[in-house]
């Protein structure tokens, strides 16, 4: 682990720290001593909304002591029931047999034997039909009695089926009964026979449950235990005079209104275990990028001030209204000196972060997310089209569109729609303004330059570039289209194109100190390396990098512009007196001179938008001198430029793939093609 990143993971645990701190003391309501049976002396009420856990209670008890019992069918009762129906008639039939003699004329002993009959129904059921029932039972034909016999068991059966209480079972009986009497018209004064008998053998087979009654009790409790009761945030809890109850006591409870030692290590550990989790994640996020965010530290200790100053102020200021957008500060900023993704990122765990000091409101992370994102992609502009008053203008406007829609969803009154769009737009401004007046503090601390600043820079008035203009005009005339051809190909290839236009404008200051030592700024035909030995004239040639890297610190260029001046070169070679030394030690029959000797003392490129002004230099230079005007041709010596730089080990860091070589290639071509083009011919 490198120093600097060692420097980054601590400075970002203690920020965490620090974060922690901050939202738990913003979160932490203000504590009473209220206990049961005292008079509170104020009105206290809900700062957000919470689970009434005593009423949820109280309903869930309520539910589960008034479940309904629950009957289910008794198999045995029902088979009772039907058993008792078949014995009866058996019984009836028995006695029928007996009744006439085989003669046809009634028996002697037939008082007799209906008398031992009803002794029997009178042993077997608990109640026997009255003595009009048993005449007709016993006096009816054989057909009717065969027919009652079996309408009385098939309705006995049917009945049993289902699970019947006492009401049910008589309406039932009722039921088929008169269907019966309507079925068999001829025998339908027996309808009234079959409905007594069934009536007095029949009991109902629904039989009381209480496993299940229990169980429906306990599913009761349960359902209105998952369905607590929400106590919306502004409800009145306490009022100024009341005694408080223990209703009123377990909602100061809920709200943590009511807290020991205990209770506020265990808001603590809840706050810290959140934040670290978002952390966490931003962690994850951050190591798998493609490159470091960070190089500089100073730009990563002003991230991280930046980002801690909305989460402080919302400590203090979350009480006005839970529409407050003050992330907007932090999200113009990052999005500006680190990228439109990274600072999305980072502002929407910012968001997150603050999110329990608004309550966890839904409103506040909605209306956010909005405004970050637009925030974030106009702020994360590099281009010349940036435009501070879009920056403050647009996320004002998407901001209070979001919360009028959000509104519309929950029908918000009209006095509601008015309060959110002025609390949302007046933060969103005024936090952008802040951010915009705070750039140039970040760019004095940190050295990093934004859209604003390189707008400036580029300014023809600038005194760095009016001298080179008057110095070192040929320098300024390839500095010029060096320009165009990095804007170009840092345009094709998604990179930062104004940063690329204005850096190329001063990657070579440093020929200042020696102007007419290069062959651009040599207008008499004298060129005086012709006098001075091959190893100084390499000295001055190769020199211009380390001058250049002194004169944009002396003039307070932005920190990126000096790694450019000092990568633009990267660790190459003057070829031409490379190639001139070695030509001169063969005809003196000397060693090749070491390469190494030759190089120039600075860095291969670190970023995208440095090798892109490294291959623009070279491929100007090249093209200028050797005079070319052919498109075919520039194209042809573009790409053996570029396997140079491969070759050379050039590109390794910069990020840049084949296919955004290709992708520059193109472009370059295309901005010669454009150079080159054939003009009409005026009359002398």
């Amino acid at each position: 682990m490198s120093r600097s990143t060692f420097q980054q993971l601590f400075i970002s645990i203690l920020s965490m720290f620090i974060i922690i701190l901050l939202v738990f003391y913003g979160y932490r309501p203000v504590s009473y001593d209220l206990p049961v049976g005292s008079v509170s002396s104020i009105d206290i009420y809900a700062h957000r909304s919470f689970v009434d856990t005593y009423q949820t209670n109280y309903e869930a008890v309520l539910a589960r002591n008034t479940a309904s019992p629950i009957f289910i069918r008794s198999d045995e009762i029902s088979d009772h029931n039907i058993n008792n129906v078949e014995l009866f008639y058996s019984i009836i039939r028995e006695a029928r047999s007996h009744r006439l003699t085989v003669y046809g004329t009634l028996a002697s002993d037939w008082p007799e034997t209906v008398a031992a009959m009803k002794a029997q129904l009178a042993a077997e059921f608990s109640t026997i039909p009255d003595d009009e029932t048993i005449d007709m039972l016993l006096n009816m034909s054989y057909s009717a009695f065969n027919l009652v016999v079996d309408r009385s068991v098939a309705i006995a059966e049917i009945i049993m089926m289902d699970n019947v209480n006492t009401d049910m079972l008589s309406r039932k009986i009722d039921e088929h009964t008169e269907v019966f009497g309507q079925t068999y018209e001829e025998y339908a004064p027996y309808a009234a026979v079959i409905n007594r008998v069934l009536k007095l053998l029949m009991a109902p087979n629904s039989v009381f449950d209480r496993d299940a009654t229990d169980e429906a009790g306990e599913n009761a409790f349960l359902t209105a235990m998952n369905s607590p009761i929400i106590v919306d945030k502004g409800t009145k809890i306490v009022s100024s005079g009341d005694v408080i109850t223990e209703h009123m006591y377990q909602a100061l409870v809920d709200l943590e209104l009511i807290r020991s030692d205990t209770v506020d290590l265990l808001i603590l550990a809840r706050i810290a275990a959140y934040i670290i989790i978002l952390y966490a994640v931003n962690l994850i996020y951050f190591r798998h990028r493609d490159k470091d965010l960070f190089p500089d530290m100073r730009l990563f200790y002003m991230i991280i001030i930046t980002f801690m100053i909305p989460i402080a102020a919302s400590v203090y200021l979350s009480d006005l209204s839970p529409l407050l957008i003050v992330s907007l500060f932090f999200t113009a900023i990052a999005s500006t000196y680190i990228g439109t993704r990274d600072g999305i990122i980072l502002s929407m765990t910012e968001s997150l972060i603050m999110w329990p000091l608004y309550n966890f409101d839904s409103e506040f992370i909605s209306v956010s997310f909005v405004g970050i994102v637009v925030t974030g992609a106009i702020a994360g502009k590099k281009d010349r089209t940036y435009n501070s008053a879009s920056l403050i203008v647009m996320p004002m406007i998407a901001c209070i569109l979001a919360v009028n829609a959000y509104n519309a969803i929950f029908a918000a009154s009209v006095a509601g729609y008015v309060e959110s769009s002025v609390w949302t737009g007046v933060s969103a401004v005024m936090s952008i303004i802040l951010a915009i007046g705070v750039m140039p503090i970040v760019e004095l601390f940190s050295k990093v330059v934004s859209p604003v600043k390189l707008i400036e820079l580029s300014q023809p008035g600038n005194p760095l570039l009016r001298r080179l203009f008057l110095e070192a005009p040929g320098t300024y005339s390839h500095s010029m289209m060096v320009a165009s051809l990095a804007d170009a190909g840092a345009d094709a290839v998604g990179a930062d194109s104004l940063f690329c236009r204005v850096a190329s404008y001063f990657h070579d200051i440093g020929k200042l100190e020696n102007p007419n030592f290069f062959t651009e700024n040599q207008s008499d035909g004298y060129n005086p390396h012709n006098d001075l030995p091959i190893e100084q004239s390499v000295s001055i040639i190769t020199a211009h990098t380390k001058d250049g890297v002194r004169i944009a610190r002396k003039y307070h260029l932005p920190e990126s512009f000096v790694r450019v001046i000092e990568e633009h070169h990267g660790t190459t070679y003057p070829g031409y007196f490379y190639f001139r030394a070695c030509q001169e030690a063969k005809d003196a029959g000397l060693p090749e001179p070491d390469v190494n000797d030759f190089r120039y003392d600075g860095r291969i490129p670190s970023s995208k938008e440095s090798a892109i002004i490294m291959i623009a230099d070279t491929c100007e230079a090249a093209i200028r001198s050797n005079k070319l005007t052919d498109i075919n041709e520039i194209e042809n010596l573009i790409r053996k430029l570029i396997k140079s730089k491969i070759d050379q080990d050039q590109l390794t860091d910069s990020g840049l793939s084949f296919d955004d070589l290709e992708k520059i290639t193109e472009s370059f071509k295309q901005i010669y093609a454009g150079t080159l083009h054939e003009r009409i011919q005026y009359p002398s």
